[in-house]
């Protein structure tokens, strides 16, 4: 069963792989959907709400908070599509008699994921407006001096804490 990815216009997403680095497109980037380019053989009315799609959309317009990008013919300033990465590998099952055969796992996704809050780890060299730190335990691992101070210094003052 194929798992479900739910995408919005207007959801904040972070780029999840180097996708060019030279334009600042890499790990750790921010940015808003701002259109979803669906496969041409979806139909979707504007009046729907939800869309629940058959096919993978085509690529993703992602306006980006920074940017090293020029302009591309019919986008918006920071706009960048998005596409699918693919990526395959190899996994051993046990089958019913005991052997491992190889199988090799196609995976297609969009190099992004929600962006409404991240780690202290995600944070790192980036200064953002707002910031929240929860100073509290967390359910695995634990908090240092370090992590508390990587997250406060992200802001641009102590105003914005």
């Amino acid at each position: 069963m194929p798992a479900t990815v739910e995408l919005a216009i207007g959801m904040k997403v972070m780029v999840t792989t180097n996708v060019e680095t030279d334009l600042d497109v890499t790990n750790g980037a921010h940015g808003t959907i701002v259109d979803i380019i669906l496969h041409p053989d979806e139909t979707y009315s504007e009046e729907e709400k939800e869309v629940v799609l058959k096919n993978i959309p085509l690529y993703l317009l992602v306006k980006l908070d920074r940017t090293r990008a020029t302009l591309l013919k019919g986008l918006d300033e920071a706009v960048i599509p998005v596409e699918v990465a693919a990526k395959s590998m190899q996994i051993r099952v046990v089958d019913n008699d005991g052997n491992q055969p190889r199988r090799t796992v196609k995976r297609r996704q969009f190099p992004v994921t929600a962006a409404y809050a991240f780690t202290d780890y995600r944070s790192q060299g980036q200064t953002i407006p707002y910031v929240i730190v929860d100073i509290a335990t967390p359910p695995t691992g634990g908090l240092s001096l370090f992590n508390l101070y990587v997250a406060l210094s992200r802001s641009s003052g102590k105003s914005s804490i």
